[in-house]
């Protein structure tokens, strides 16, 4: 009930934004699963915990049981980002975003290492509390002063830590240049923009982009939120359209970061993965991505630089597994271009005339920790999120999803342009302070010169290992639990 109930206060965004206006009623369906599915994940690691807990307290105590919990809670949250069958979104560690000070230590444990954090500062809050409360032990007792003596050291440990930075200050402040990017918040209804007057919408990017290069000459790249074409336009019979995006960009030597659906066909059929789209008229095989492109200067469509999203919304964008039971692909489709999306084999960092590199996560992708860190260990001099949280509304999974941005500028110490749709959009620093956050539902667009950053964390280059060891040390410990038989009572 308490997992629950946590999940009805925090997810239930999801449900709510099936009930707005145009919306698909199938989010209404979606969150309705997601509370009832949802707080099971959470239900596991403290069965495995009691599991634990009835094995080993008679034998070591319940504090040593009890500091296994940390472990136990981070490994489980760890599991959330493996597979297709996830939604990495209810850390612990997420709580902290809105006070960067206390999560710094990010850049060498990352989110997991704030996680266990705050499960070890809760199992010392209930020692204490069992102590004072239940064992009746003395408030004044050393057993009980030892505690609250770990408990505060624990707690102001992260601003010790703060004390230490003004080295890495001193790195990023020297950084090897610095780039004046600049965002765009169309604010387009997600609802209305999928087969509407598409004509229309280019214009207004158009002239959006104009105005933001009239009154920044300087700027050195614009980007523009997920999806924001909502067609494919590398097809013949979006030219017209490309061309308004392509010639702008060519007039104005700006190169532009943009979402759209990408389109792939499959020459030999005998290549394509199973659960490949097929023709109607022609039977031929084919494959639909949500893409990142970067339209540059005097490039040609066919090549430009791209990253095809690799971690897809489970159930709106890509049923799980559906490589592996294909008919189940066709299941849920929008009415909005989405759904049925393949998974993209395209990792690479997109790479500017200056030799400026950068990486771009599509939405979703933004909540994988490590996944983000692999695009900065291969050599990205700052980040970019594009993402279309206008589904969502003023609902709170739109400033939760911002709020996680903090999380990656702290891991990896790179500046990140974020780009929404209709909001949120901001600079956040490498230290996660946020600057120009704009509104929701706001057309309006910001400009700001960010720092080019090559040094990597400890966190870039070895990744979420103490959270996967954590998994491997709980799941051992939970094994053992089978063959360690009970005390057994003594005879009254």
């Amino acid at each position: 009930m308490i997992f629950f109930t946590a999940c009805i206060i925090s997810v239930s965004w999801i449900m709510l934004s099936g009930m707005r206006d145009n919306a698909d009623r199938f989010l209404i369906i979606g969150g309705i699963f997601i509370l009832l599915v949802y707080p099971l994940f959470f239900v596991m690691p403290l069965l495995v915990f009691y599991k634990i807990k009835s094995k080993f307290t008679f034998r070591f105590g319940s504090i040593f049981t009890l500091i296994l919990f940390p472990v136990v809670w981070t490994g489980f949250e760890y599991i959330s980002t493996i597979g297709q069958i996830n939604f990495p979104w209810l850390f612990a560690g997420n709580t902290l975003t809105y006070n960067p000070a206390k999560i710094q230590y990010a850049e060498i444990t990352g989110i997991f290492g704030v996680s266990f954090w705050v499960c070890c500062i809760s199992v010392m809050l209930y020692v204490l509390y069992r102590n004072i409360f239940e064992v009746k032990i003395p408030y004044s007792s050393f057993k009980n002063i030892s505690v609250l003596v770990c408990l505060i050291l624990l707690y102001f440990f992260p601003d010790f830590y703060n004390s230490s930075l003004s080295d890495f200050k001193k790195i990023t402040g020297s950084s090897h240049g610095k780039i004046k990017t600049g965002i765009i918040q169309p604010n387009i209804n997600p609802w209305l923009k999928w087969g509407g007057k598409q004509d229309e919408l280019v214009s207004g990017y158009a002239e959006q982009i104009r105005d933001l290069y009239i009154s920044n000459p300087d700027i050195e790249l614009i980007i523009l939120p997920e999806t924001a074409l909502p067609y494919f336009f590398r097809e013949k019979y979006f030219e017209e359209k490309f061309l308004i995006l392509k010639n702008l960009c060519d007039s104005i030597q700006i190169p532009i970061l943009i979402g759209t659906p990408d389109l792939e066909y499959y020459e030999n059929p005998d290549e394509a993965p199973v659960d490949a789209k097929i023709m109607r008229s022609t039977g031929k095989k084919y494959d639909t991505y949500n893409t990142a492109v970067l339209f540059e200067p005097e490039i040609d469509k066919n090549e430009y630089q791209k990253h095809q999203k690799v971690k897809l919304v489970i159930g709106s964008e890509r049923m799980p597994y559906q490589e592996l039971l294909p008919f189940t692909k066709s299941l849920i489709e929008w009415g909005v271009g989405l759904g049925s999306w393949q998974i993209g084999k395209d990792t690479n960092n997109f790479t500017l005339k200056n030799n400026v590199t950068f990486n771009t996560a599509v939405c979703y992708e933004s909540v994988y920790p490590e996944f983000f860190a692999d695009f900065v260990k291969k050599g990205a001099d700052f980040s970019v999120i594009i993402t279309n949280d206008g589904w969502w509304g003023k609902f709170f999974g739109t400033y939760q999803h911002n709020q996680f941005a903090v999380f990656r500028a702290i891991e990896n110490r790179r500046w990140i342009a974020r780009c929404a749709n209709t909001g949120i959009s901001d600079f956040i620093s490498p230290y996660g302070e946020i600057f120009q956050h704009t509104e929701i539902d706001e057309k309006t667009s910001i400009v700001r010169e960010i720092d080019l950053i090559s040094e990597t964390t400890f966190y870039t280059k070895h990744g979420d290992a103490p959270a996967e060891y954590c998994l491997y040390l709980s799941l051992l410990i939970f094994g053992i639990c089978f063959f360690i038989k009970n005390e057994k009572k003594s005879a009254p």
